[in-house]
């Protein structure tokens, strides 16, 4: 039967779930690497404990195929909801660096059960030719809840504490893990249903999104870590604003990248926003008032709200049904690798060229993606 509206109660449930994880991710990313500098690391210490969540979804994930093949989706989405929610309860609890990498590793496994399943489960009730423009909407209540994840989860920081900060996470873990349990068997084929004949780990033919997402996690590592550093080395107050108008203009790009994509493909939504991104960093860079901040947040934002839903929709359009999950897995993989080694390598950068010099280095690198990105979408056929 051909679906002829995705708005169904799983997919609602599913992308209210998904954005109040997605929530407690983008509280804990201004505020991981303060809570970092208050124990005393260094910011090479920082960029590995902020990006080993990166590396541990990325193993997690290179056994997507068995996963599928054993557990349902919705098993699998509370497992890895429950391995955020007691990672969450541990980081107040441990001060060691060394305890709080493990712990932050620990956090990947549910990152990268959680990320691949919300996305796939999603996928499952959307109709084909409507792929792009209701992954859009799945994004945006990611969107949403990020717009709100800072300004909350600093405030929390400043008023009462770290403490205070981990006790609310664990409670929005809590209603993500509700939402989940509230959803009932999908009526899409599942690709758990056929454990044999799993597509392999790595597929050559997702090489083009794969390498374009992966840079993109290396520049929003950069922006995601060392950003709120940064701009507290500046005497600026406006980090919170900056993630703020990020997300908003991120929730309002959405729907028109969707239909752009499902339209015309990805050429022009990665020309228009690789620009976009690469003006931001160069504006990142150059910070010295709140309110320039705050439009490098507008910049940033838009084309973070482009780049990675087209990249990850152009994956789902291509692929099977069967080989959804594999496809996902390699995709999110790409994106947490950049993220995990753009966190350790911009560290390093920092104590060599300090925070400004590392935006710039980043910036120079937005203007390879330019090209790369119009050179890997040339040929495109939706």
């Amino acid at each position: 039967m051909t679906k002829t509206s995705y708005w169904s109660r799983n997919f609602i449930l599913i992308l209210i779930g998904n954005a109040l994880l997605f929530m407690v991710y983008n509280m804990q990313v201004p505020v991981l690497p303060l809570f970092g500098k208050q124990l005393g690391l260094s910011p090479a210490q920082i960029g590995v404990f902020v990006g080993a969540i990166m590396f541990a979804a990325l193993v997690t994930r290179l056994f997507v195929p068995w996963f599928s093949g054993k557990f349902s989706k919705k098993v699998l989405l509370v497992g890895g909801i429950l391995g955020y929610l007691l990672a969450s309860i541990g980081y107040p609890l441990l001060g060691s660096f060394g305890l709080l990498v493990l712990l932050r590793l620990f956090n990947g496994l549910g990152h990268g059960i959680t990320t691949t399943y919300f996305a796939t489960s999603a996928a499952d009730e959307l109709p084909v030719n409507k792929i792009g423009e209701g992954m859009g909407y799945f994004g945006i209540g990611t969107m949403v809840t990020a717009s709100l994840a800072p300004l909350l989860a600093l405030a929390i920081v400043q008023q009462f504490s770290f403490t205070a900060f981990f006790m609310t996470c664990i409670g929005i873990l809590f209603l993500a893990l509700l939402t989940i349990l509230g959803t009932t068997k999908s009526t899409a084929p599942d690709a758990a249903a056929k454990p044999t004949n799993r597509a392999p780990v790595f597929d050559r033919q997702f090489i083009p999104q794969c390498s374009l997402v992966f840079i993109l996690g290396v520049l929003m590592s950069g922006v995601m870590t060392f950003t709120p550093i940064y701009a507290q080395a500046q005497h600026l107050t406006a980090i919170s604003w900056f993630f703020f108008v990020a997300a908003i203009a991120g929730v309002v790009i959405r729907p028109i990248v969707g239909r752009s994509f499902d339209q015309r493909g990805p050429r022009l939504v990665l020309l228009i926003s690789t620009v976009l991104l690469t003006v931001g960093m160069v504006m990142i860079a150059l910070i010295s008032s709140n309110w320039l901040l705050v439009v490098a947040g507008v910049f940033y934002g838009v084309a973070d709200g482009a780049i990675y839903p087209t990249l990850q929709a152009w994956v789902f359009k291509v692929t099977t049904l069967e080989n959804r999950d594999t496809a996902t897995g390699m995709f999110l993989n790409s994106y947490d690798l950049g993220m995990g080694l753009g966190a350790v390598i911009l560290g390093w950068l920092v104590e060599g060229l300090q925070y400004q010099g590392m935006f710039f280095v980043l910036a120079l690198v937005g203007l390879v993606y330019i090209g790369l990105a119009l050179r890997l979408s040339k040929r495109v056929s939706l």
